[in-house]
């Protein structure tokens, strides 16, 4: 079976039911396609008490949280790219092709799917997560899972457009799913899912390569790039180590959510745009230029209106080594960029920007890692720090930063609305720690 890469971001009919802790499907009179999109598992793991799985001196330090953290709950191992969604609610995958959902505070395993064929990811919507995929010998299929119950609560069929190996998933205004795949290398085929309905809301033909695996939703438009928040994307895009990227791979390109029609494509000169982040009304980019002369980054930033494509506002950002690529991540109303300096190299500084206007809000010493696997509780921002630094608490108000959880190596941060969730290194092997959220 074909197995591609999972992206985090249903009608009626296809039903499953916990008993007994398996799922059990109930007999189905829908087309086939339905019936064989999903598998129930038992892949994913549940989670266990911290004491069990933690050594005793990452244990005194996970087990001693201070605000925003209240006490842990348990520890989740054996998943990819955990998230907390809904509810208390950890969804994670095995592989490239299982999914399930583990309880945040008991630790108890949910529920858990193959997704079968070739997997094009998922999308969260509402409570409910659409996780898309192309059965062999099949038609293509959208399926809405409950994601506190597991509830298969409907099932759309997509249009056979052809044999796609790959696809992208994105939420489209937390009420539909817009699937990119691909037929050909050079042309993609844009289709929009609404949970609710047995059939899709519309298919269109568009000019994207393979290359624009990743989109984002601002409100009902839908703006896709080639390179995605995380740094090794863009750095890949800046220098495109295998010489295959186009000039219009550097570009992004927006789309409507009413019926696919093409809205606008951004570029700044010859630059190359990373997808930072979307809200409802903007587009957050960053732009990067190799100087090879100089042996230097160029980079500025810029925040969209995500109808029109226009520039709001922008700015140039200090020039950095080509070696590495620095970052870039929203908070709120609060725009992060990681500088360089000079004398100091890279990721020197953390600098703070106001998302309407662009103006400096304040700028610190960096001592974080990763700020697209960081998260957001109230004015806070979580954001992984050094190999065995724990993460920096950093007050996006004033610029306050501190140091928590020294000791542990973090890796990702993630949250809900009455949690929070550590990736930390236990015995060299990723675990997610989750901890209340006190109100």
């Amino acid at each position: 079976m074909r197995r591609r890469g999972w992206m985090w971001v249903g009608s009626a009919g296809l039903v499953a039911v916990l008993a007994a802790g398996l799922l059990v499907w109930r007999p189905w009179t829908a087309p086939g396609p339905c019936e064989t999109a999903l598998t129930p598992t038992g892949r994913i793991p549940s989670g266990a008490p911290l004491a069990d799985v933690a050594e005793p001196e990452a244990l005194r330090v996970l087990d001693a949280p201070s605000a925003p953290f209240g006490p842990a709950r348990t520890a989740i191992a054996g998943t990819r790219t955990p998230q907390l969604t809904v509810g208390g609610v950890v969804v994670g995958r095995a592989g490239d092709d299982v999914v399930g959902a583990v309880d945040a505070g008991t630790g108890g395993r949910l529920w858990a799917f193959e997704q079968n064929g070739t997997s094009y990811g998922g999308a969260h919507v509402g409570s409910g997560l659409v996780l898309l995929q192309h059965p062999d010998g099949s038609a293509p299929t959208a399926v809405d899972i409950g994601l506190e119950t597991g509830e298969v609560r409907g099932c759309t069929v997509l249009g056979d457009v052809g044999a796609a190996p790959s696809g992208t998933a994105v939420a489209v205004a937390n009420r539909a799913v817009v699937l990119l795949r691909w037929p050909t290398p050079r042309q993609g085929v844009l289709t929009l899912v609404d949970p609710t309905r047995p059939e899709p809301v519309w298919t269109r033909e568009v000019d994207l390569g393979q290359s624009f695996r990743y989109g984002r939703a601002a409100g009902d438009t839908i703006v896709f790039g080639a390179a995605g928040p995380d740094s090794t994307s863009a750095w890949e895009l800046v220098t495109d180590p295998r010489g295959g990227l186009e000039p219009g791979s550097l570009r992004l390109y927006a789309f409507s959510g009413a019926d696919g029609t093409p809205l606008w494509d951004y570029g700044h000169e010859d630059f190359a745009q990373q997808l930072v982040a979307t809200t409802a009304e903007e587009v957050v980019v960053r732009s990067t230029r190799h100087d090879e002369a100089r042996g230097v980054f160029e980079n500025r930033i810029a925040v969209l209106d995500a109808r029109t494509g226009e520039e709001r506002w922008s700015a140039d950002l200090p020039d950095s080594s080509p070696t590495y690529y620095e970052q870039a991540a929203l908070y709120g109303d609060v725009l992060l960029t990681s500088d360089s300096d000079p004398r100091r190299g890279t990721h020197a500084y953390l600098t703070a920007r106001d998302l309407a206007g662009g103006e400096r809000l304040w700028r610190i010493e960096n001592r974080a890692t990763e700020l697209d696997t960081s998260a957001v509780v109230g004015d806070l921002a979580l954001l992984p720090g050094r190999s065995q630094r724990g993460l920096e608490v950093v007050d996006l108000r004033t610029g306050e930063s501190r140091t928590a959880f020294d000791g542990v190596s973090v890796t990702r941060v993630t949250a809900d609305g009455t949690g929070i969730g550590l990736e930390v290194l236990l015995g060299g092997e990723p675990a997610l720690v989750t901890y209340d959220r006190p109100r």
